[in-house]
């Protein structure tokens, strides 16, 4: 069974951080897309964080994260129109940190 047809396993991704191992893209993304979906449990998400915390990640990992992350929500592409600045802004919160009045 290939890695694209194998069940989506969130506990499987947390023992491969957990043990030092480099997440694939694969991974990253479905445990993005299923931590918005809720079929990652916050125990689980919580888990995740420690091994990351524990072992870090590579770059490659990090932007594939990131990746994942900004492709939840709406992704909007300005390069068509003429502003000056910036072509690339972002503001996704990862929730609670400075979002207080």
């Amino acid at each position: 069974m290939s890695v694209q047809n194998r069940p989506f396993l969130p506990q499987e991704v947390i023992r491969k951080k957990r043990d030092g191992e480099t997440l694939e893209q694969t991974d990253l993304r479905q445990f993005v897309d299923g931590t918005v979906s809720g079929a990652v449990s916050q125990a689980q998400i919580g888990a995740f964080t420690m091994a990351v915390y524990l072992n870090g990640m590579s770059r490659k990992e990090r932007i594939d994260y990131t990746l994942a992350m900004r492709d939840t929500g709406q992704v909007l592409d300005w390069s068509t129109v003429d502003l000056q600045g910036p072509t690339i802004i972002d503001k996704h919160s990862s929730g609670g940190v400075g979002d207080e009045r």
